[in-house]
């Protein structure tokens, strides 16, 4: 999914150039490298992203059920 989604913004930017193209408006910043890297820089973002989201969901979970759950497998590991 993540690379379907990254994959989706960079062409919609790329279309964007080629169709700025067509009108004759030019950006300096805008082109195929600065896209590539804007995609680079997005699948990376997801990625740390995903993975922030892990480590608080493990570690700090502060919902009932994982304080429940988390009380019941000290309760396991003792016996």
């Amino acid at each position: 999914m993540n690379k379907d989604v990254v994959a989706q913004v960079v062409g919609f930017l790329s279309a964007i150039m080629m169709f700025l193209g067509t009108l004759n408006v030019k950006f300096e910043w805008l082109t195929a490298a600065s896209i590539d890297a804007f995609g680079i820089f997005l699948t990376a973002g997801i990625a740390l992203g995903i993975t922030l989201y892990t480590i608080y969901k493990n570690h700090f979970g502060f919902t009932k059920k994982a304080k429940q759950q988390k009380a019941w497998l000290e309760k396991e590991d003792k016996l």
